[in-house]
């Protein structure tokens, strides 16, 4: 068993802290809430639906504190870049290694990141769902295969998600040969050689979907993954924590799902 402490409670944070509760190859000993309120101080387990571990919410400001006492052997991050980039020195400090599922990360951030790995384990995952990751692989076999075939990427998010889905940016830079990646196209415009092109739509409540579409003038192939709950969430970010359990350096899902 190993002892997992997690950065982020919203949404997806909650589903993820209810698999952890339930997976005994796991102890959940911390989570961490960057904004103030009512929450704060209160037992998770309740506040979940499930029974009591003894395990409070804490806030992000006494982040080190927190660590030292409970002393987690990996962090998962379901924060967002924001609250890792302030708390990864003190996560370093404490050798405590981290699964940073937030996205949005530019090149300067994630060499930061990177250095890091020079004393802790780091696993960088846009997206930690298993199924999104083998995906990714299937795809690079069609690409390999169907070279000079067209592809396009739809994106489906929930109505309240704003901008374009790191995940399909990263599924995007794992398929293209050339810098021809383009998101979103004007309804008059022909595709340009070599581009992928990335959609997106915001329906209702959808967690979760992405297609990759390859196509040439007489057929198609779409590769579809579906997040039907958060908890598959939870399932990835549990996998990926053992997985760098012990380890230092950086790596990324595609190191773990192979």
């Amino acid at each position: 068993m190993i002892k997992i402490g997690l950065l982020g409670f919203g949404k997806t944070g909650k589903e993820v802290a209810g698999e952890m509760f339930i997976d005994e190859s796991v102890r959940l000993v911390c989570v961490f809430k960057y904004h103030d309120n009512y929450l704060v101080g209160e037992e998770v387990g309740p506040l979940i639906g499930l029974e009591s571990n003894g395990v409070r919410l804490s806030l992000c400001k006494d982040y080190e504190d927190v660590l030292g006492k409970t002393k987690p052997d990996v962090i998962v991050d379901f924060a967002g870049k924001r609250s890792v980039m302030h708390y990864l020195d003190a996560t370093a400090r404490c050798g405590v290694n981290i699964v940073i599922c937030s996205t949005g990360y530019d090149e300067a951030q994630l060499a930061m990141i990177k250095k890091y790995a020079e004393d802790i384990g780091i696993i960088w995952a846009p997206n930690i769902t298993d199924g999104i990751n083998i995906l990714s692989n299937i795809s690079q076999v069609v690409k390999t295969q169907w070279p000079d075939a067209d592809i396009s990427i739809v994106e489906t998010h929930n109505s309240e998600k704003s901008g374009i889905s790191g995940t399909a940016l990263k599924l995007a830079e794992n398929l293209k040969d050339t810098e021809h990646v383009k998101i979103g196209r004007r309804i008059d415009s022909a595709r340009e050689e070599n581009e992928i092109v990335i959609h997106k739509v915001r329906l209702g409540g959808i967690i979760g979907r992405h297609e990759i579409i390859f196509g040439n003038p007489y057929q198609t192939i779409t590769l579809t993954h579906n997040s039907i709950s958060r908890r598959a969430f939870g399932r990835g970010a549990i996998r990926a924590a053992h997985w760098i359990y012990g380890k230092k350096g950086f790596y990324t899902m595609a190191d773990v799902v192979q």
